[in-house]
């Protein structure tokens, strides 16, 4: 019976989440309530939201962790820290277009950005549980690198930035602006050229990492 009911709240959460999909990245996360992600649960009760989440902020970051690929490696960086440069910077690159290439994904992106320029706490959320997350593993791999002799000095705070926002433009380019070229242009093709961007600026020696 146990295990009955541990299935049932796993699927009650999961239509919860799906529910908190559809309505966040149509409506944004201000102007959604839980009565409108109850309805499109099914027409649940909106206080039952309350006994999987603690509120609308709690389900709208459980909602982006569970389908933010990237964050596996945030929640588990042992086993990115040992990959050589080309192979860590790879995965990482790869892991975040995974998650941009799910419509439904792409749409709470496009809302995401909206929202931040108009409502700061967004933009603050968003940064404390995702981006700050993220820049921090990947600047302490980019240091591990350097004290493995894999990569020469230099300020990953700066790097970091470097790397990221080359994959982040390529998103922008296709997703929101909806350019040709970027339409074309693969997931793979993005993340090669962009590794091999990057790594031709910090190879020791020129050479490949």
């Amino acid at each position: 019976m146990a295990a009955a009911d541990d299935s049932d709240a796993r699927d009650r959460r999961r239509k919860i989440l799906d529910a908190a999909l559809h309505v966040f990245s149509t409506k944004g996360f201000q102007k959604a309530t839980n009565r409108d992600i109850a309805e499109a649960a099914g027409g649940i009760s909106p206080g039952l939201i309350y006994h999987y989440f603690k509120d609308k902020q709690d389900l709208f970051l459980s909602m982006l962790r569970e389908r933010a690929s990237i964050m596996a490696l945030v929640d588990h960086p042992q086993q990115l820290m040992d990959l050589p440069p080309r192979q860590g910077l790879t995965l990482i690159g790869r892991s975040y277009l995974m998650m941009m290439s799910i419509p439904e994904n792409v749409a709470v992106f496009r809302i995401i950005l909206a929202e931040a320029l108009h409502f700061p706490e967004v933009a603050v959320m968003i940064r404390q549980q995702f981006v700050d997350r993220i820049f921090g593993v990947l600047r302490a791999y980019l240091q591990h690198q350097i004290d493995q002799g894999r990569l020469r000095p230099h300020d990953t705070s700066i790097s970091v930035r470097t790397f990221l926002g080359s994959i982040f433009i390529h998103v922008i380019a296709r997703e929101v602006m909806r350019q040709p070229e970027a339409l074309q242009i693969t997931d793979d093709q993005a993340v090669t050229m962009a590794v091999d961007v990057f790594l031709h600026g910090l190879s020791l020696e020129g050479g490949d990492a």
